[in-house]
């Protein structure tokens, strides 16, 4: 197979589809590659007697217009399905084996056991704490601002939910990017919270779908179904003087532009640029073990409403979270049974990941039941292992940054966009699709 095509966008997961949607506004002149027999690449929903399992993302915000756009290209708009108000007010991290509430606001904050009353005191002096003048990690950074406890307590929890990384070698301009401007903006965070606060307009809302994530999914994979060629394997990439060769398993492909939407590990064995290969190898993708169990609601004891519960190293659980996924959504479960969702890894307990999964399993299942309180038969369970889960933002992104910029300058009309820089989320990464659109030709 030989083709000629103006436009190539390699890969079909959550950037490579928008961005293919988002072009398709402007010219048809393109085709997406896809290595595997699927698209969606992280997006993965699993739907088994009526529970819906979500191995990869379980929400995502609705925090740009760019998201908000797609959705309603594809009349999903009606289909979105918010989290019940309880979740929302309900997160929960271990404390002393229990769960315990994340402080939400001021009052909150004052009288959770979380904190000790210095913590809580030192708190105020933030306003006080001269800015940063150079970059610094997530620890670093959450602790010269509110304390360490803050960030033992709460942040660190907080951050491995989302990053599954360690804090200590994390960029705290690149991973906490909002404190990071605030601080550099208003000299505080606490100043630049109440500042924004009162321009605030819109409560952020997390959501899903109906049948899951991958509702969206089909819908691009499907209007796009002429342009998807899937298991076309990239071997490499030949630049010449008409613009570029790209040499697969079945054939070549010859084209003016290419938007490569790969993963780094991926990247790197298609490029020639040994200044960009030196950083896409020091990019770490933290490990995650994904489980699901369904129960039957009878049988679980705690029926505490709300979001989840994260951990932290001092808790010594084998688990980094728990998402009380029919507590969250009812629509999930059956009426009268309960999904959880278990998340297991990352930068804290890698050595997790490398355990068999029936082992694995037994070992989280038993932590699981002592915290709802569960006895009784398993109805459903799902497990999926991703070997090279969430990319890090660590302290060395910006030379990340600088080489990415470097490639796209020497290598015109070669583009790069994906989660392992300029934000990792699933909104952030349709954001970045829409506005590459928005600045090629």
């Amino acid at each position: 197979m030989n083709q000629d095509v103006n436009t190539v966008i390699i890969g079909s997961g959550i950037c490579g589809l928008s961005v293919a949607h988002f072009l398709s506004k402007k010219r048809s002149d393109f085709l997406v590659l896809e290595s595997s027999n699927r698209a969606g690449g992280i997006i993965q929903t699993k739907i088994e007697k009526d529970f819906i399992c979500e191995n990869g993302p379980n929400t995502v915000l609705l925090n740009n217009e760019a998201i908000e756009e797609i959705i309603k290209d594809y009349n999903l708009w009606s289909e979105l399905q918010f989290p019940k108000e309880s979740s929302n007010k309900n997160r929960f991290v271990l404390h002393k084996n229990k769960l315990t509430k994340i402080p939400l606001n001021p009052l909150s904050f004052i009288f959770s056991p979380l904190f000790s009353f210095f913590s809580k005191i030192r708190i105020l002096k933030e306003p006080f704490v001269n800015a940063h003048q150079e970059n610094t990690s997530v620890f670093e950074f959450v602790k010269k601002r509110f304390g360490k406890e803050f960030h033992d307590q709460l942040i660190e929890p907080f951050i491995t939910g989302i990053y599954a990384g360690n804090t200590k070698k994390m960029s705290a301009r690149h991973t906490l990017k909002m404190l990071w401007k605030l601080e550099q903006t208003h000299g505080s965070v606490i100043k630049g919270l109440l500042k924004s606060k009162r321009t605030k307009k819109n409560k952020i809302d997390s959501f899903n779908f109906p049948k899951g994530l991958s509702q969206l999914i089909s819908k691009i994979t499907k209007s796009m179904e002429s342009k998807l060629i899937l298991n076309f394997k990239v071997k490499q990439i030949i630049k010449n003087e008409n613009g570029y060769e790209i040499i697969g398993e079945s054939g070549k492909i010859f084209c003016k532009e290419i938007i490569c939407t790969v993963p780094a590990y991926s990247l790197k064995k298609l490029i020639d640029d040994s200044g960009l290969v030196s950083q896409l190898n020091k990019i770490i993708y933290s490990p995650v073990d994904v489980f699901h169990f369904g129960f039957e609601k009878k049988n679980i004891q705690n029926n505490k409403q709300g979001f989840g519960v994260l951990t932290k190293p001092s808790d010594g659980k084998s688990y980094l979270g728990i998402l009380f996924n029919s507590r969250i959504f009812d629509y999930v479960s059956p009426a009268d049974k309960e999904l959880f969702t278990v998340l297991v890894g990352g930068e804290r307990q890698k050595h997790l990941c490398g355990m068999e999964p029936d082992k694995l399993k037994k070992l989280i299942l038993e932590e699981l039941e002592d915290l709802i309180g569960h006895k009784g038969k398993i109805v459903i369970e799902n497990h999926y292992r991703w070997s090279k889960g969430i990319p890090q933002f660590n302290l060395d992104h910006t030379e990340l940054l600088n080489a990415i910029e470097e490639f796209e300058n020497n290598n015109s009309k070669f583009h790069l966009i994906g989660n392992y820089f300029n934000g990792v989320s699933v909104s952030d990464c349709i954001q970045k699709s829409r506005d590459l659109v928005n600045i090629i030709n």
